[in-house]
């Protein structure tokens, strides 16, 4: 690698991290050993009635072993918190042009990076074990991310140079983790099968919603960095 194409190396990590997240959650799926909350004599994954975190419990819902799925699950969430990180570090470099755009850039890079650090964290607290660990790293780091988009979005708008459409796809990112904070501190609804279908269908498409926007946000990002080296 080029140390001094490293910004754009950033960018590819982030994209493949994003990647890799949506195969291994897939696959992660493909191995869980069955249960839900509203039945636990249930066989495999149900994408509608299963919450993201059932694949990464050490048990499954069933009462079965569920290290296979547990696996994945675990590496899904630790890789995309590890490939994000140089893409924090290197996306300020877009905003030298005013104080206040550095400033706003840097404290979003920040809070950045500590959303990604609770991503990864995510594999020392499978949630039948350390529930309250596994809560912190996701409402924290979903929360984080929430404000560090929200000042990226600020920053490319007041910026005249880097392309507005990606601003507005941060604006999206932005909604799709404020509502996810909204499902994720509203009251669970477990207890039915239509509360817990309303609750885990929102759950995914949100949560694949946020990795197609960073993808494209480290997209946008890499094809200005290549620009400016040409």
């Amino acid at each position: 690698m080029n140390l001094n194409n490293w910004r754009r190396w950033a960018y590819k990590i982030n994209m493949i991290g994003c990647v890799q997240f949506i195969i291994l959650t897939f696959l992660g799926m493909v191995f869980y050993k069955g249960g839900t909350y509203s039945d636990p004599s249930t066989t495999g994954y149900s994408f509608f009635l299963n919450y993201f975190s059932d694949i990464g419990r050490t048990i499954a819902l069933s009462g079965e072993s569920n290290l296979v799925a547990f696996v994945f699950f675990s590496l899904a969430f630790f890789l995309v918190g590890i490939m994000l990180m140089p893409s924090y570090i290197a996306f300020p470099n877009f905003f030298n042009n005013t104080i206040v755009a550095r400033k706003i850039s840097k404290v979003g890079s920040f809070i950045g990076m500590f959303s990604a650090f609770c991503f990864a964290g995510i594999i020392f607290a499978p949630s039948n074990i350390y529930i309250d660990a596994h809560g912190f790293f996701v409402y924290v780091g979903f929360l984080a991310g929430f404000f560090s988009s929200l000042l990226y979005s600020i920053v490319i708008f007041l910026n005249k140079s880097y392309p507005k459409r990606y601003g507005y796809n941060l604006l999206i990112l932005t909604v799709i983790l404020a509502f996810y904070l909204m499902l994720l501190f509203a009251k669970p609804m477990n207890q039915s099968t239509v509360g817990l279908l309303i609750q885990v269908t929102g759950q995914k498409i949100i949560i694949y919603s946020f990795i197609v926007c960073l993808f494209i946000h480290s997209y946008g990002a890499w094809k200005a960095e290549t620009k400016n080296k040409t």
